[in-house]
């Protein structure tokens, strides 16, 4: 039987030349009838950022969590082991990438043979060939998994029509592979990271059940003063990290705050940063995703956040009435003067424009702050537009414990409304 492999890469950018890395792979070996046997696919930590999310989908924290490239190039061997031909759409580009990826691990990317279902179908998207020749196109577009699959279908019904390409193929020997030991690492698929990002923080759990069996009846103001000023501090970058949540899970259980007061104090912190989000009488689509994203690692969820944010909404209208006078803006002197780098692509948009590493520049010098290139121990903050980003930059500030912002927090600090 004639086993041909097709394959599919997501990368940080178009050059595997330079510095640009596979965030995502799909391999799937199939028949020449176009019946699939088998599917690998996974995404991949590319241990820098992970580029233009806008058009591949992924996120550092889709990421953060799947494993290196070399800790999964012996399961891709097995997934393509006894194949005769490696098949893309635009193969040149996959197996550019995937022949750097070997050559970093000191490994050589066998030079078998390769079929390209975009010179085989005469040029052209992997979408629009696909609907040139009636192929369905199930799923999202540049991923993978989903791209791999249309390109089998797309071949196998090229292979109907070109009897003499079919033969060849048939012909082939199995591209020899090398032997290289597999790892006992767990693929990460999207939907597998993205369901574990929506579980409940463990740091939030682990909380309320140590605070519950710590219960005391009473606290003083200082003890619920000194786990709000911890709170405040651990959110600011809307992450919560294994240092961040025992930091939490010891204060509660030294102090004594038990899981009804805890969340008392949860509760009001989301008020606080619901008021500060409508000091200008409008909450943004970026502001109400801030919110929800802090909501959820509080534990306040779906309608409660929901009352929250009405609540909050009339109060603050009727103090606006009663006072006849605008709230104060958001607090932004903090970042006068103050050193900022941005790193990766950014993702909010300004005035209906995507912000771009120039415009950003533009908007931080406008404030009065200093833009610079590299990160130094100098530097006061590292803008990026997910938290959880590897890049070398990212890495480097948390060496030297320089905080890192959200996009959307930072320009909601110099008062700039984005979306």
């Amino acid at each position: 039987m004639t086993y041909l492999a097709v394959i599919d890469v997501e990368t940080t950018g178009l050059n595997p030349y330079r510095h640009d890395r596979v965030i995502e792979i799909a391999a799937l070996m199939m028949r020449t009838d176009g019946e699939i046997i088998r599917e690998f696919v996974t995404l991949v930590n590319p241990e820098r950022d992970v580029g233009p999310t806008s058009i591949h989908g992924i996120t550092a924290s889709d990421v953060v969590a799947a494993p290196r490239f070399v800790e999964i190039v012996g399961m891709l061997i097995d997934a393509l082991n006894g194949c005769v031909v490696l098949v893309g759409h635009n193969i040149r580009f996959d197996y550019s990438f995937l022949s750097a990826e070997f050559r970093r691990l000191a490994y050589s990317f066998p030079d078998g043979p390769t079929r390209c279902t975009m010179q085989l179908a005469g040029g052209g998207t992997l979408s629009s060939c696909c609907r040139d020749y009636s192929v369905n196109f199930e799923g999202q577009r540049h991923s993978a998994l989903h791209d791999a699959r249309a390109t089998a279908q797309l071949l196998a019904t090229l292979l109907q029509d070109a009897p003499q390409e079919l033969s060849e193929i048939v012909h082939l020997s199995p591209i020899r592979w090398p032997k290289i030991t597999n790892s006992e690492t767990r693929l990460l698929t999207r939907d597998e990271s993205r369901t574990r990002l929506a579980e409940t923080p463990t740091y939030l759990e682990k909380l309320l059940v140590k605070a519950e069996i710590n219960l005391i009846p009473e606290t003083d103001n200082s003890a619920i003063l000194a786990y709000s000023g911890l709170l405040d501090q651990v959110l600011e970058d809307r992450c919560v990290d294994e240092t961040e949540a025992q930091a939490l899970l010891d204060l509660a259980t030294q102090w004594g705050i038990g899981a009804e007061r805890t969340q008392e104090i949860h509760r009001h912190y989301l008020r606080q940063l619901t008021r500060a989000a409508m000091a200008d009488d409008v909450i943004t689509e970026t502001e109400r995703s801030d919110l929800r994203k802090v909501a959820f690692l509080l534990g306040i969820y779906g309608s409660e956040l929901d009352e929250i944010l009405k609540t909050v909404s009339h109060d603050t209208k009727r103090e606006r009435s009663e006072k006849n006078s605008p709230l104060e803006p958001a607090r932004r002197e903090h970042l006068t003067g103050k050193r900022v780098c941005f790193t990766g692509e950014l993702q909010c948009r300004h005035l209906g424009q995507m912000i771009t590493r120039e415009r950003a520049t533009e908007l931080a010098t406008n404030h009065r702050m200093i833009v610079v290139e590299r990160v130094s121990k100098k530097l006061d903050v590292l803008v990026v537009a997910d938290l959880l980003s590897q890049s070398g930059k990212a890495r480097k500030v948390r060496k030297y414990g320089i905080p890192i912002m959200h996009e959307a927090i930072f320009w909601k600090l110099l008062g700039i409304e984005v979306n």
